[in-house]
């Protein structure tokens, strides 16, 4: 039982050290990081000109920073907010996210680049008909 602890203890310790812990899926619920590193994409396609597509949410941060960007079907970026701590530990620093763009038909990406990102994000995919 102890090797099986140990063991556990360990896998625990080296996906902290290299790609951080995720508690949920982003978009799908609020996701819970820790000290995460890496990048998530994800992909909405429009069928019609003048949709509009991105993500809306919200992030709390404690440490480190969240870029989240919207890339258009000629992968130029059209969109991005950037989540991060104030400066003062410890404190809980709160932001609203609002990525969107679109217009052509094609698809788009979302990327989000955690950079020793400690705290939650919370994104929603977003549509909307002509702007």
């Amino acid at each position: 039982m102890r090797v099986l602890f140990v063991a556990l203890a360990t896998t625990l310790a080296l996906l902290y050290f290299t790609l951080g812990l995720r508690l949920g899926y982003v978009t799908l619920t609020e996701t819970y990081l820790l000290h995460a590193k890496g990048t998530n994409t994800y992909a909405f396609r429009t069928l019609e000109d003048n949709q509009f597509v991105g993500v809306t949410g919200s992030c709390r941060v404690r440490s480190g920073r969240a870029t989240v960007r919207l890339y258009g079907p000629q992968g130029n970026q059209l969109a991005g907010q950037v989540c991060q701590s104030g400066g003062k530990s410890g404190e809980n620093n709160e932001w609203s996210l609002n990525v969107l763009g679109g217009g052509e038909t094609g698809k788009y990406r979302v990327v989000v680049d955690f950079d020793r990102y400690t705290g939650s994000i919370n994104l929603k995919e977003t549509r909307a008909g002509s702007q």
